[in-house]
């Protein structure tokens, strides 16, 4: 499961930009099939359309820099093999080269990142990625979390005045949607990875298979994913 996460991000990012396809389609049918009852799109429907929008956008954001952050903060507490993946040293990344054109050339150590004694191990790990990602994930937490904040205050404001019940109906839907899927894909990963580093962990540290990442976003995703399915339901009861 080395190269899971890659898997992850394809299979999120390709079910996310299904789901915008759809929801684009899904509002022209809808506006096709209600012209006779003259709805208007008029500018409070489409500030409320933006806020719901970025409210969705700022939240999942800030949950991939708070995941980010927290990995990073896991490296500190429990080790870097927990949360980054290390290579060998002595490694060629390049397969066309095969010796050395100068005579003298003595070959590095690392291509990527620098020597690193881990448990004894002499690895290849950079460890600004370990700062940056601790600096550049809670950053960006913080500052997604603010917008998200303003954004739901726009929305609550917008609110008093008039509520379009399709429009948050879709927003808590395709929120539940999204989230339960990082839910399902990501739990079973940390599950896997944090039971083989805590069973059966390999005394080669480059062969780990870090659980840091996978944790950090069940332990962001899962309230999150509560909180649409009861909201959800919510609305079910309200109809």
């Amino acid at each position: 499961m080395s190269d899971s996460f890659g898997v992850v991000i394809f299979v999120i990012s390709a079910l996310l930009s299904l789901l915008v396809a759809a929801g684009a389609i899904y509002f022209i049918f809808y506006l096709v099939k209600n012209k006779d009852k003259g709805i208007k799109i008029t500018t409070d429907s489409l500030l409320k359309v933006y806020l719901y929008l970025i409210s969705f956008i700022t939240l999942l954001v800030a949950v991939g820099g708070a995941s980010v952050f927290l990995n990073s903060a896991l490296s500190y507490k429990f080790g870097i093999p927990f949360s980054f993946k290390l290579a060998e040293t002595n490694v060629y990344y390049d397969k066309e080269i095969v010796e050395p054109v100068e005579k003298d050339y003595v070959q590095p150590e690392c291509y990527t990142g620098e020597v690193t004694e881990i448990a004894g191990q002499k690895v290849c790990f950079s460890k600004e990625s370990q700062k940056q990602g601790f600096v550049n994930g809670l950053t960006i937490a913080i500052s997604m979390i603010v917008l998200f904040l303003i954004h739901r205050l726009g929305i609550f404001m917008s609110e008093k005045k008039s509520v379009l019940f399709w429009l948050k109906k879709t927003y808590t839907f395709v929120s539940l949607i999204v989230f339960s899927i990082v839910g399902v894909v990501t739990i079973p990963i940390a599950a896997y990875q944090l039971s083989t580093y805590a069973f059966s962990r390999p005394e080669d540290v480059t062969l780990i298979d870090p659980p840091g990442l996978a944790l950090s976003i069940v332990i962001f995703v899962l309230p999150i994913w509560i909180y649409f399915l009861v909201s959800t339901m919510r609305l079910q009861e309200e109809k």
